[in-house]
């Protein structure tokens, strides 16, 4: 710690019951009052030093004995200050250090006890304390600015607090050992300060993060004004996003996760002037911790507008987050254990942000309009939202029209394969078994089955809890890979007769005779399966008959040879057309 003696005398003052007293001189013409202690002094060191002091005790009145009595009440940092100065006047030596350089600075301005009034006078002298020996110094600094705290408001009006956030944004941002050239020297109240090292930029052997805890150790007033300085200055914002991450966790208070949300606005107020602080730049603050941030706000019951700013903003990056960090707990009145809502809207920010329109109408349209870049945002977007999916499905208090709005999110045609769609869909249907048949209906619409995989769409055939019309979609879909497997077969020359002892020959002439005849099959019970439906269709009562779509198609089909071939058809995976 740096510290400097100023002063000839020593020990001439004494404290008794709350009252400094001089002892070189036995009777006292001047009481100065400073905030509950006293001051028992004579009025012309005083008056030499000051004119404030000076103006207060000639306008002061005096009693009897020719005591003036006088309060100096404002004075910054009170009588610990006035101490200092009082010594000062008289002569005596004091300390000056990190710790109290800035409170006696604010109060010697205020008693203007300027160099113009006086040579030598104690302004000048803490100015030149204050540059030379604190400014340059990293944690002097620090120290210095923990001890205006006080006398923050005086210390803002003289841009003391100024002059050393900035000494510390410079030192954060190029070393702490860094020093300005001449041409590149800071200037406050006209006097330079610099250190004594040479330059040296912050990365090139040390720790970016090396001033995180010390800077972490200010108010967040202080804190919020040192970001400010940095990031004027064109700090790296993924330096300042981690540094404003290191402050958030290491200060603001651990939550009780059984809280019902009744927090102070204090703790409220307190978040949202940090997060204010994150650079906004997409990508540089972590998606991780802001979901953390948007939690702990909707715990806190903080302001609507900023938990949708919190939204807005993982929107923009959501394809960087994990399955954990969508689990969003509904702290409302609802029964839901997550909040759904909140990740549509999350997940419509990101949709909105990375595809236009057009983007989004031409591949409904099965065309293939998307950017290399934007293809695999959509890959990861909808891996993450159909895994998100399939893990709330079994939430027995998650309604239909959440799960539809959710499922939906992604508009259709953006999904490549919608395995995942349907696995999710299924589930929910299976947690719910209270859906309505026209529920089903509709929230079945969000699978194509044309991108449905082989072994996925084998399922839906037979998946006897899904509505009757995706089975038969299921089904007529599987009669075209059928289908297009035979023809791609005869494109291939791959069906040709019997001809010579070759056996590689005979196995492919019966498997294409054998796909032909199960194609043919597949074709007169499809024709059979429209006219029963057609029928029943016209049914003047169907909920009284006795025979019901799904138990009708079961019995009808699937022990037939529809299902039959289908299930002994060859996979033939990617030759199916798309």
């Amino acid at each position: 710690m740096s510290t400097l003696l100023i002063g000839l005398k020593t020990g001439i003052f004494y404290l008794q019951e709350k009252t400094w007293k001089c002892k070189t001189c036995l009777e006292s013409d001047v009481l100065i009052e400073v905030k509950g202690f006293s001051f028992c002094l004579h009025k012309f060191p005083l008056i030499y030093h000051s004119p404030v002091l000076k103006k207060l005790i000639t306008e002061s009145s005096c009693d009897e004995i020719r005591l003036c009595t006088c309060a100096l009440h404002d004075i910054p940092n009170g009588a610990s200050s006035f101490e200092f100065v009082a010594k000062f006047c008289y002569g005596e030596k004091i300390e000056l250090t990190s710790s109290n350089v800035l409170p006696l600075l604010c109060a010697a301005y205020y008693l203007d006890m300027t160099e113009d009034y006086m040579k030598g006078n104690l302004i000048s002298q803490l100015e030149i304390f204050l540059s030379e020996r604190i400014l340059s110094n990293w944690e002097d600094t620090i120290v210095a600015l923990h001890s205006c705290e006080p006398v923050l408001h005086y210390a803002e009006k003289l841009e003391i607090i100024s002059a050393c956030l900035e000494s510390l944004a410079y030192k954060a941002l190029y070393g702490k050992s860094y020093y300005l050239h001449p041409q590149q020297q800071m200037h406050w109240n006209g006097i330079g300060y610099m250190d004594e090292a040479p330059p040296k930029l912050v990365g090139s052997g040390s720790s970016l993060d090396w001033w995180f805890h010390d800077i972490s150790s200010l108010s967040l007033h202080l804190f919020k004004r040192f970001i400010g300085a940095l990031d004027s200055m064109g700090h790296d914002p993924v330096v300042i996003s981690n540094a404003v991450i290191y402050y958030a966790d290491k200060y603001h208070t651990k939550l009780n996760s059984n809280s019902t949300g009744n927090w102070p606005i204090d703790q409220r107020m307190l978040l949202e002037e940090i997060v204010s602080l994150l650079p906004v730049q997409k990508g540089v603050t972590s998606t991780k911790f802001l979901f953390s941030v948007l939690n702990t706000s909707i715990m806190l019951n903080a302001n609507v507008k900023f938990i949708q700013s919190l939204e807005k903003r993982i929107g923009t990056q959501l394809d960087e987050s994990t399955m954990e960090d969508l689990f969003v707990p509904n702290l409302g009145y609802a029964k839901e254990v997550y909040d759904a809502n909140c990740i549509q809207r999350i997940i419509e920010q990101f949709v909105k942000e990375n595809f236009n329109v057009s983007e989004i109408a031409c591949n409904s349209a099965n065309k293939e309009c998307l950017t290399e870049a934007n293809s695999k945002l959509l890959a990861a977007l909808v891996k993450l939202l159909d895994g998100y999916l399939l893990n709330v499905a079994d939430d027995r208090n998650l309604n239909f029209q959440q799960f539809l709005s959710l499922a939906n999110a992604i508009p259709m045609g953006l999904r490549h394969c919608d395995d995942d769609l349907y696995r999710a869909i299924n589930s929910y249907i299976e947690c719910h078994p209270q859906l309505s048949d026209q529920q089903k209906e509709r929230i079945c619409q969000l699978i194509d089955i044309q991108s449905l995989s082989e072994d996925v769409c084998r399922e839906v055939v037979q998946n006897e809890k899904l509505p009757l019309r995706v089975m038969v979609k299921a089904l007529f879909f599987e009669m075209h890979h059928l289908k297009s497997s035979l023809i791609e077969l005869e494109s291939d020359n791959r069906i040709q007769m019997v001809v010579g002892p070759e056996t590689e020959n005979v196995m492919e002439s019966v498997e294409g005779r054998d796909l032909m005849v199960r194609c043919v099959q597949l074709k007169k019970e499809c024709a059979e399966l429209k006219k029963e439906m057609k029928r029943i269709k016209k049914a003047k009562n169907v909920k009284k008959t006795s025979i019901t779509w799904g138990s009708f198609f079961v019995k009808r089909f699937f022990s037939g040879r529809v299902i039959k071939a289908l299930l002994a058809a060859p996979k033939v995976g990617n030759r199916i057309a798309n």
